[in-house]
């Protein structure tokens, strides 16, 4: 470790809270935000950076942590790490208190939480004055980095995507065959009412995707339809989604997806779920989790090799949405300038994307990604694999989904049980629908 370097990786939740409240590397109630709104300044001193991952994550970014502060003498670091939930359980607090660390991570799905209570700093200006380069950030990409307001409150470093991975060695069983490069959703539709025809009994040909809301917001994309409103409320209508959940009431009652209560029992994760075991030959999973599952597969009794698709294209076009993570300033931090330099370091340099290896996603740095998805790489055929559908999807102009504050405490679990109101029979569908509807709307926005 350099010996300017200061760094301590908090992974207990409980100690997390402690450190986070208590630390003072950016606490000053925002004052030093407003002296240095363009990041432009002297590089020193401390700042605290927090993210959530893994053990695997938490290694990768200490060493990209590591090379920053060898890279700048003076300046050291504390950093906090926590899984996904607990993290914004924690930010949540500190955001209350204005005491969150100075480089924090940031997702599109939650910013709006952030932004409204104006806990993060815009970073327009800095962008504006080069202390952060997005140059090298395609600019569909970098939009997942703003607010509803517009405005850029975090740099996107890695994109994930939703993707249906289709295990091939099931589907060739069965007169469905490999699935075609590209579909609309009537095709799709089919062809996993061709495929059940064929399987083993036991065996689905789709999960239970009418519960699953990154597969509606790729339905509802492709279609033109808007998921959120200018006001951050339900973008879309009663009858738009009640033919989205028809469709997959019909198949499940045709047995072609999962049936509902096989569905809540599904273990979590892309290494643990039904494609990864061989029970669905159809999975709903992030894009960068193929190599993932394919993992898990290979070493079950029914093996099987899996491959990526794109969801569906429509009317409208692609299918696909983009998920932004990424690094923001806090609005109390008060060692702007270092913590911009860090921003800048984690998202451009080569080396230092090199060595993260897109393990929170694609790289949005077009130069890392190149070198990623080079001849010359060491990554494996199915991680470059993930990379080229990314690039592929970029292409294509993706749209954006603007997620109002209030979303991610009510819209998932809300989608989730009304629809499984309809799959068990409960409710009617209009019912779950009005429901889902009522319930939602009251929290958004």
């Amino acid at each position: 470790m350099n010996r300017f370097s200061r760094r301590t990786t908090v992974l207990g939740v409980g100690v997390l809270t402690g450190v986070l409240l208590t630390t003072s590397g950016c606490l000053n109630g925002g004052g030093g935000a407003a002296q240095v709104s363009d990041g432009q300044g002297e590089v020193g001193g401390n700042i605290q950076i927090a993210w959530w991952g893994g053990e695997s994550r938490n290694a990768k970014t200490n060493a990209v942590v590591e090379m920053f502060t060898e890279a700048n003498p003076g300046v050291t670091t504390e950093t906090q790490s926590a899984d996904y939930a607990q993290y914004f359980n924690r930010l949540n607090v500190q955001a209350a208190s204005q005491s969150l660390p100075c480089v924090v991570q940031m997702q599109d799905r939650q910013v709006n939480d952030y932004t409204k209570r104006q806990t993060l700093m815009p970073l327009d200006e800095m962008v504006a004055s080069g202390a952060i380069d997005t140059s090298q950030i395609p600019p569909a990409v970098l939009d997942g980095g703003r607010g509803s307001d517009g405005k850029l409150y975090f740099i996107p470093y890695g994109i994930a995507w939703d993707a249906l991975v289709v295990n091939t060695t099931l589907a060739e069983e069965t007169d469905a065959g490999a699935p075609p490069e590209e579909w609309d959703w009537p095709t799709f539709v089919e062809y996993l009412r061709t495929a059940q025809k064929g399987l083993p009994e036991g065996k689905y040909a789709a999960p239970a995707g009418g519960q699953l809301q990154n597969t509606f917001y790729a339905w509802a994309v492709a279609h033109g339809i808007e998921v959120f409103n200018a006001e951050g409320k339900l973008g879309f209508t009663e009858a738009q989604l009640k033919e989205f959940w028809t469709m997959w009431l019909e198949l499940q009652e045709e047995g072609v997806s999962l049936p509902p209560d096989m569905a809540a029992e599904e273990p979590p994760g892309a290494d643990q779920g039904y494609l990864a075991t061989g029970t669905t030959m159809v999975g709903a999973l992030p894009g960068n989790a193929l190599y993932v599952a394919s993992q898990t597969l290979e070493g079950t009794d029914s093996g099987g090799e899996l491959v990526s698709r794109r969801y569906p294209d429509g009317p409208a076009g692609i299918g696909n949405i983009l998920v932004a993570s990424g690094f923001g300033i806090a609005a109390n931090c008060d060692n702007v300038p270092t913590s911009a330099a860090f921003i800048d370091f984690f998202t451009n340099d080569l080396e230092a994307g090199v060595g993260f290896a897109a393990d929170n996603g694609a790289p949005t740095n077009t130069a890392v990604l190149e070198a990623l998805t080079g001849s010359d790489s060491e990554l494996p055929e199915l991680k470059r694999a993930e990379l080229e559908q990314y690039e592929a999807i970029v292409a294509d102009n993706p749209p954006k989904v603007n997620y109002p504050p209030g979303f991610n405490a009510v819209f998932q679990q809300s989608f989730q049980r009304n629809y499984n109101e309809a799959a068990f029979g409960r409710q009617s569908v209009d019912d779950a629908v009005a429901t889902f509807f009522a319930e939602t709307n009251a929290s958004l926005g």
